[in-house]
């Protein structure tokens, strides 16, 4: 069973996201989701240019938020976007909320839809490895379109981007553990060679996936020990939409044994808004937005007739 691997005590477990305004709704679901799931687990958030009512409610929720400084130097820092702190400050989560002994990163655009997904990667990370997800799974639309010319997918050119070309043709097929959501423990080997291996990614290029291509080096070229949790840990609804689970009122993956989806994470601006078109698990389609508010009242219904 996933998360046998040790366990953790959740006094020592904080949870942590960050966003600027624009994101703050998003931020909103994600905080709500957790606190509908356990009003009393430490939750942290970087202020990356939050207005005062918005920190005033997350202060409500008894998160704490701290505005975090640049961690590294890097050329041109002088000119780099606010926002981009999300990924820099990444690597130093110990350093910006100290005296917790597991960190839960959980991005902005996820949110949680069962608490046991949190005790899977905790469990799974321990003391001394990184739990993560990789995207991959067998519903993942990517998986089954044609080839790349040359293999260059979005991994090849983040390698490239970040290492230059040999290392993009040794890692640039494998399947990218996404950083949006992960579990490490303080005393875990991960934290600085993920920030050293950052920072010399940084003195290359400030894209979009500097600590995301970062963290992936570090495992596939460090081999730094790793667990990789399955895709109904951290769902790109991007790749795949969910099914529901119409009797219980539940986002579940779309082919059998239909897990539930432990964290929807709305990677990508198509899937921040609108409303899609699911299959229901007793038969027909149902139309529904995939934001954590906006979804509570319709699978509540769902659930209740």
């Amino acid at each position: 069973m996933i998360g046998d691997e040790a366990a953790f005590d959740p006094n020592e477990l904080v949870i942590v996201s960050a966003a600027d305004s624009g994101y703050f709704l998003l931020l909103c679901d994600a905080v709500s989701s957790v606190r509908a799931l356990n009003s009393t687990v430490a939750i942290g958030v970087l202020d990356l240019g939050l207005k005062a009512d918005e920190a005033a409610w997350l202060a409500e929720q008894a998160v704490r938020v701290v505005r975090p400084g640049w961690d590294v130097a890097f050329p041109g820092q002088d000119r780099a976007p606010e926002i981009f702190k999300a990924q820099v400050a990444r690597p130093f989560l110990p350093r910006h909320f100290p005296g917790y002994a597991m960190y839960f990163w959980l991005d902005a655009d996820a949110w949680l839809q069962e608490w046991r997904v949190v005790e899977f990667y905790c469990a799974a990370a321990g003391r001394d490895r990184l739990a993560i997800t990789l995207e991959l799974d067998r519903a993942y639309k990517r998986h089954y379109k044609r080839a790349k010319l040359f293999g260059w997918n979005l991994a090849w050119k983040t390698y490239r981007e970040a290492f230059g070309w040999r290392v993009a043709d040794r890692l640039g097929r494998n399947p990218t553990a996404n950083c949006g959501v992960f579990a490490l423990h303080r005393d875990a080997p991960h934290w600085q060679a993920w920030a050293r291996i950052m920072i010399g990614v940084l003195q290359r290029t400030r894209f979009f996936f500097a600590e995301q291509v970062a963290l992936n080096y570090a495992i596939f070229a460090e081999n730094l020990p790793a667990n990789f949790l399955p895709a109904y840990c951290n769902w790109a609804v991007g790749d795949a939409a969910p099914a529901v689970d119409a009797s219980r009122g539940l986002f579940v993956e779309p082919y059998a044994p239909h897990e539930v989806i432990g964290v929807m994470h709305l990677a990508g601006p198509d899937q921040k808004s609108g409303v899609v078109r699911l299959s229901r698990l007793d038969g027909g389609t149902i139309e529904t937005s995939l934001r954590y508010g906006e979804s509570r009242a319709l699978c509540g219904d769902l659930a209740r007739n």
